[in-house]
């Protein structure tokens, strides 16, 4: 009996989050969805919206005494139709051809604020990273400052 009403409980969230899942739709709202609430439905995350192809096969019973579970299949199902996932293959990226990449994209950068520098004449400014002897020369201004 303890165990039906286990299995009753997680049904009832799972059902929940499906709920909220097909309120969302396929907007791109971060409405709260509730994973948490129980191991089942935090075991499914992923599955039920997350980046995966799901698929639900409902299994229904055509006898007359089976007419309010199969019911409640077919309305559990449906719900389940409009719950939309947007699966993205995962990439791994290589982190010597990640940094060559973010190397590249800093050294446009600097090209790019050097142009504007250049535009509103403001030419002699630096964005090199400082050198031992002006770390030292700092080091030393700020000594100074904060002894005064």
């Amino acid at each position: 009996m303890k165990e039906a009403m286990f299995i009753n409980k997680s049904l009832t969230f799972l059902e929940q989050v499906i709920v909220a899942l097909s309120k969302r739709g396929n907007k791109k709202d971060k409405a709260h969805i509730p994973y948490r609430q129980c191991k089942l439905t935090n075991i499914l995350k992923d599955s039920l919206g997350g980046n995966c192809r799901t698929h639900m096969i409902a299994n229904i019973w055509l006898e007359a005494a089976q007419i309010e579970e199969t019911i409640a299949t077919l309305k559990f199902a449906t719900r389940m139709m409009r719950v939309s996932n947007e699966p993205v293959q995962n990439v791994q990226y290589d982190p010597a051809m990640l940094v060559k990449k973010y190397e590249r994209e800093i050294k446009d950068l600097r090209a790019e604020l050097a142009m504007h520098d250049a535009l509103s004449h403001k030419s002699l400014v630096v964005y090199e990273p400082y050198s031992d002897a002006q770390r030292l020369d700092l080091n030393h201004t700020l000594r100074r400052y904060l002894a005064e």
